[in-house]
């Protein structure tokens, strides 16, 4: 039997609790460490430091909001 986890976080940008897969999650660095940003503030991001200066978005994975499969035994 395959179970499946995600992890639960507070967005970095706007401090909404998010539910997120820590391999895929977009994230930016604060202080040196990885946090995670939810889907509205990562479009956001694209938009402001991507788009707006004419380069093409980072694509956010399939699964960075997606419950992760565990790796059985």
């Amino acid at each position: 039997m395959t179970g499946y986890y995600w992890a639960m976080g507070t967005c970095v940008a706007c401090g909404s609790t998010i539910s997120f897969n820590p391999d895929y999650v977009p994230s930016i660095r604060v202080d040196g460490k990885k946090e995670p940003l939810c889907r509205g503030c990562a479009e956001q991001w694209n938009q402001i430091h991507r788009v707006s200066k004419g380069l093409e978005p980072v694509a956010l994975h399939p699964q960075a909001y997606e419950p992760q499969p565990e790796i059985g035994e």
